[in-house]
């Protein structure tokens, strides 16, 4: 890719498209490119989902679409210097990424971009607007390779709506669990290296920050179980053992 394109949603291929584009997706929008400051910053923190998603080849029902999602939430709040990540993902080799914050409680479409090393763009919209963009004309394959998400306030619940359909096909959103499993994927090592470059390769606060231990199970269950469990003598209390 020439370095004067950018990956912004990366369905956009010469930067005089953007406008027009989401223009189309969204009606109206706040796109910045250069002159956004460089001091530019996006929140992170514990209500937000950061995942990343690769597709499952293996059929297990016709025509449905199966994804696997690899998924980080942090237990406090954290800003990334947009400018600052685009330099690092560039010495890492990572030349670009679209970053899409997914969230109902803006009040505008915005698209930031930047290229300071690895080409980047920040999207900001709402979930019925990114439902949108999934289903456009947009090879979500493609674009995917490069893509982070984040979803504010939401849970694995709300991500498997979000995807339920995508380039008009149904999809089904999995957690993976093959027969590589206990291997280092793609999907791992993506994520992996997007949250190492966010926080500066800082190893001891990526690690503090990692909720993994600590999460609601609102956050990664696929499903919720509301119904009450009934304590007669055939029920049998979950006793969590922890393996050190």
């Amino acid at each position: 890719m020439a370095t004067q394109q950018y990956a912004i949603a990366p369905l956009i291929e010469q930067e005089q498209d953007a406008q027009e584009w989401v223009v189309s997706c969204h009606g109206s929008a706040k796109v910045s490119d250069n002159k956004i400051k460089d001091n530019f910053e996006f929140p992170i923190d514990m209500d937000d989902i950061l995942f990343t998603l690769t597709h499952n080849p293996s059929i297990y029902k016709e025509n449905v679409s199966n994804l696997i999602s690899k998924m980080v939430v942090i237990n406090e709040l954290k800003y990334v210097n947009l400018l600052k990540l685009s330099q690092i993902l560039g010495y890492m080799g990572i030349k670009e990424i679209a970053i899409f914050s997914i969230d109902d409680s803006i009040e505008t479409t915005n698209v930031i971009r930047k290229d300071n090393g690895s080409i980047i763009s920040y999207t900001e919209l709402k979930r019925e607007q990114f439902i949108t963009v999934l289903n456009s004309k947009a090879d979500f394959l493609d674009y995917n390779r490069y893509s982070l998400y984040i979803l504010r306030n939401g849970g694995f619940l709300d991500i498997k709506n979000i995807f339920a359909n995508v380039n008009g096909y149904q999809t089904n959103l999995g957690r993976g669990g093959s027969q590589k499993a206990h291997i280092l994927s793609p999907l791992d090592l993506r994520i992996s290296s997007y949250l190492m470059a966010m926080f500066n390769f800082d190893y001891k606060l990526l690690s503090q920050l990692n909720a993994f231990n600590n999460l609601d199970k609102a956050k990664y269950l696929s499903y919720l179980d509301k119904t009450p469990k009934s304590k007669d003598k055939y029920y049998k209390p979950y006793v969590n053992i922890s393996v050190k």
